[in-house]
């Protein structure tokens, strides 16, 4: 029990080492990296019928997405913002659904555009 407090006390300095050092553009690049592991965790734990930890990567790959959405600049971002916002809402609704029915191949199906989204934002940053 104090071993994996330690490593969550040292878990969340690194995150708030990072967050604070970081410019905006490599935090991204780390938020599609977390969505991704997150995506690839609940195609394991789907497998192994890991229903909480299922639950609990596609929760938190969420909530990744809707942040990422939440921050666009909606009035300077032009058309590309708008088809970010449409784009991050689609993939969190789909989530949603393929949580919702432990669906693996939808659960590929959108671990495949989030790479392909930050593949995208490593080629413009």
């Amino acid at each position: 029990m104090y071993r994996r407090s330690a490593l969550s006390a040292y878990a969340d300095i690194d995150v708030q080492t990072k967050t604070s050092t970081e410019k905006p553009q490599e935090l991204i690049t780390l938020l599609f990296e977390k969505a991704c592991v997150l995506m690839r965790q609940s195609q394991e734990q789907l497998k192994r019928e890991d229903t909480e930890g299922f639950n609990n990567s596609t929760s938190h790959a969420m909530q990744i997405v809707l942040g990422l959405r939440g921050v666009l600049d909606m009035e300077n971002g032009g058309e590309l913002a708008a088809q970010l916002y449409e784009t991050y809402t689609a993939i969190s609704a789909a989530l949603f659904k393929a949580r919702a029915e432990s669906d693996a191949v939808s659960i590929e199906k959108l671990y495949v555009a989030l790479s392909e989204l930050k593949e995208g934002w490593d080629m413009v940053k």
